[in-house]
């Protein structure tokens, strides 16, 4: 009696460490790994087995910024409650697909995956894993003409997208933030910040262009923030394999803006 007392509290409980067949992944793409429980001192009932894909999103409270935790997708990977008995080790193989919009390991972002337990009236074990996020074919394109262009990578964060924007997909989404310098734009662009919103089929890319201050006006329009305009450009995958159009849509699309 007194082990399930301990138990309850987290002394003695099951155990749970999550194990990666390899901690890099791709959006769209799948992650293998293995689920490795150790029973505890006494025999308890498992009911679920959980895997969440978490990342750091930036938000304002009481207009102060800061980080939170935002759960991309939650994993279900068992049917049925099962038995862990004292020091039994169980292991759980899964594939599960890595969502769309996961944001890519740059800068401030952060993707790590968490696998819980549930376990009737204890404290519930928990494991936590960080991933490295790498672009995917498609988003690697996009990334590569913004780099043939000049753009350098400032800085990267995952905020919640305006609900215009949303259209089904995730709520909250990675925004690059790119430095003209090494452009042909010059000192006529502030900066450049591209959102990447992708699913099976297309990519669409947010643009939005901030412009320099260079007079009484300008500086007036960066104040009230005017001078930023987003625009969107869509494509499929067809329209990904050539990476010359995209080029000429991007610089012109700068160009009308500036």
């Amino acid at each position: 009696m007194f082990k399930k007392l301990l138990s309850s509290i987290g002394i003695g409980a099951a155990t749970v460490d999550t194990r990666l067949a390899e901690n890099s992944c791709v959006p769209g793409g799948t992650l293998d790994g293995v689920v490795h429980i150790k029973g505890g001192n006494v025999e308890q009932s498992v009911d679920r087995i959980y895997i969440f894909f978490n990342t750091l999103y930036k938000h304002e409270v009481n207009d102060k910024t800061t980080y939170s935790t935002f759960t991309i997708e939650k994993i279900l990977l068992n049917e049925a409650p099962f038995m862990i008995g004292p020091d039994e080790v169980k292991e759980i193989p899964f594939t599960i697909e890595v969502p769309f919009n996961t944001p890519i390991s740059v800068s401030q972002s952060k993707t790590w995956i968490e696998t819980g337990l549930d376990i009737a009236q204890a404290v519930d074990p928990k494991d936590e894993d960080s991933i490295l996020v790498k672009p995917n074919h498609k988003q690697q394109v996009i990334l590569d003409v913004l780099d043939d262009i000049g753009f350098r990578l400032k800085k990267a964060d995952t905020e919640m997208l305006p609900a215009r924007q949303r259209s089904g997909r995730l709520p909250i989404a990675q925004e690059l933030e790119y430095s003209p310098n090494g452009t042909s734009f010059g000192r006529r662009l502030d900066e450049l910040e591209v959102i990447l919103l992708q699913d099976e089929t297309s990519l669409d890319l947010l643009i939005q262009v901030d412009k320099s201050v260079h007079s009484l006006g300008s500086l007036f329009a960066d104040l009230t923030g005017t001078d930023e305009s987003t625009h969107r450009l869509s494509y499929s995958q067809a329209d990904l394999s050539s990476p010359e159009r995209i080029r000429r849509d991007i610089e012109s699309l700068i160009e009308r803006s500036i």
